[in-house]
């Protein structure tokens, strides 16, 4: 009586033109040409095999597309915020308040010495008279101020800085901030950038925030592949028992299930470009209308064609890579007996 086939293995059994097979493979060399044609083959054979189970295949596709397109979307919306910040870029202002027992002979020569530096555009000088006609006007306490018996207001030197201020100056501007402050003159020192630095934080909390989420989402893409390769192959068992029984290598078996992931991934990260375009043209209508209140050239920014391409890659390089993990190990357990 012939011993039974299990789960786990298949019966080796006398087959008919294996070491044949075996050999003529052998005596045929190696073709590039044929190995490309193979590829091309297994390629094509798995995508049509992807979709002779076409809801189960366009579930998984819809869920790797919408793990990509989340990340992919706050990419977006950080880049148009970036944008939108380069164009604020003015130049600002560092205000040196000097100490009152300063006098004025001693604050204009402190102002030549600073209008030389190489990072100061220039200085401009209000005495503590000038300031005090600033401050009755725009606070309307004229009264109250004209009696009192002397003016509490120190020497002003407005400092304005060569660099503009932006994201990418703003550690010059604070650096140089820094320096003035060390002046043996200045008592205090402020500058007109405090806003662009809770912006830079603001941003850099968002930029680590999509890389953290972007990197979840890929691992979860990575086991959503995972998972259905490993179904796909238990599907396939008896397909696989008989190649290994007929002496097809593991690489040769595990090619189409590669291939597989490919798709998996490849497809998942086209629809997600689609729907990131989709939603920016979405919203490009109401954010038009808001950039033409405040008078502003801005465009609304979305993927572009390079970015098309490495999400593209990143997602197909992912499907792939999970379909490796799931196949190596799945084809590894089943074994001939």
């Amino acid at each position: 009586m012939s011993p039974k086939q299990n789960r786990r293995g298949a019966t080796r059994q006398t087959v008919t033109g294996v070491t044949t097979t075996s050999k003529l493979a052998s005596a045929k060399g190696f073709s590039l040409s044929r190995y490309f044609r193979l590829h091309q083959q297994t390629l094509l054979e798995s995508l049509i095999r992807l979709f002779a189970y076409p809801l189960a295949s366009i579930m998984t596709i819809v869920v790797i597309s919408i793990s990509l397109a989340l990340p992919g979307g706050l990419f977006v919306m950080l880049k148009n915020v970036e944008r939108v910040t380069d164009q604020w870029e003015r130049q600002s202002v560092i205000s040196l308040y000097l100490f009152s027992n300063l006098d004025d002979t001693e604050a204009l020569s402190l102002s030549h010495q600073l209008s030389a530096r190489a990072d100061v555009s220039s200085v401009e000088y209000i005495s503590k008279e000038e300031g005090l006609r600033y401050f009755e006007q725009s606070s309307g306490y004229e009264e109250i101020l004209s009696a009192l018996p002397e003016n509490p207001l120190p020497i002003v030197l407005k400092v304005i800085p060569t660099a503009p201020v932006s994201l990418a100056t703003l550690q010059s501007l604070t650096d140089l901030k820094e320096d003035l402050s060390e002046l043996p003159q200045v008592e205090y020192v402020e500058l007109d950038a405090q806003w662009l630095q809770r912006l830079a934080t603001i941003l850099n909390f968002g930029q680590r925030f999509v890389y953290a989420l972007s990197a979840l989402l890929i691992a979860a893409v990575l086991l959503i592949v995972g998972n259905t390769i490993r179904m796909a192959v238990e599907s396939r068992r008896e397909e696989v028992l008989v190649m290994k029984l007929v002496g097809a290598t593991d690489a040769y078996i595990r090619r189409p299930f590669l291939y597989m992931g490919f798709w998996f991934g490849a497809l998942g990260g086209l629809l997600a470009c689609i729907m990131i375009l989709l939603l920016s043209w979405w919203v490009s209508t109401p954010a038009e209308r808001l950039i033409e209140l405040y008078h502003s050239g801005f465009e609304l920014q979305t993927f572009n064609a390079g970015e098309v391409v490495l999400c593209l890659t990143i997602s197909a390089i992912v499907g792939t890579g999970g379909a490796w993990i799931a196949v190596s190990r799945h084809i590894a357990d089943i074994e001939l007996q």
